[in-house]
């Protein structure tokens, strides 16, 4: 089998359910434990991301409790767009 291209491999993974019968047993097992490995893989991401932005620590913690300069009360930033 040829090895897929990056352009093929989707950034957000998935979970299918093409080759299970949910009314078997066995396979609403495999399909609960393939929705907890998809939960625990778009975590791992996400904790990553937020650490790589600098958001938190490698304890989860967040780095800063301070507002970014455009949501402080004293800016002038606005939400109207036109």
């Amino acid at each position: 089998m040829a090895s897929p291209h990056a352009s093929d491999v989707s950034p957000i993974p998935t979970a299918s359910i093409a080759d299970l019968d949910l009314d078997r047993e066995d396979d609403e097992e495999e399909w609960e434990r393939r929705v907890l490995e998809l939960a625990s893989t778009r975590m791992d991401a996400a904790r990553t991301r937020l650490e790589r932005l600098g958001i938190i620590d490698a304890n989860g913690k967040l780095v800063s409790a301070e507002l970014p300069p455009d949501m402080r009360p004293d800016s002038d930033a606005t939400l109207e767009t036109g």
